[in-house]
């Protein structure tokens, strides 16, 4: 069993205000809304059921990284836990790039290949 000090956990959580990873992530997750609130509204397929839902799982992936990091570092854990959060930068970056695409943003081929959702939006437009 492991027992972690008070005082070494509400300094981690202190750290947590300055952690670049954490930052980027966070920004990360603010773009994803922020596009994806565009694409709702730009391609007229906005859906408050679907929006809401988004935004509570939003939030609540953001608690878990903020929960889970600073428990993962104090137990020496810290590589995994810098994975962790680079797991979910890459996750909202895909997201954040095919919101953008199905806004119309164009990208290369190699990247429209990539992407799922990006392929039915360009196969559209062929047709």
């Amino acid at each position: 069993m492991v027992i972690l000090d008070n005082g070494v956990l509400l300094h981690e959580f202190r750290s947590l205000l300055s952690n670049g990873y954490l930052q980027v992530f966070v920004w990360m997750v603010c773009g994803d809304i922020i596009t994806g609130l565009c694409k709702g509204f730009f391609i007229k397929e906005g859906n408050s059921t679907k929006g809401l839902l988004g935004i509570v799982k939003h939030l609540l992936v953001v608690c878990l990284v903020i929960v889970a990091y600073p428990y993962l570092k104090i137990m020496g854990f810290e590589p995994i836990a810098t994975s962790f959060v680079f797991f979910y930068i890459a996750v909202y970056g895909i997201s954040i790039v095919e919101n953008l695409g199905q806004l119309g943003v164009p990208f290369p081929d190699w990247v429209k290949d990539r992407f799922s959702k990006l392929k039915d939006v360009s196969e559209k437009e062929e047709k």
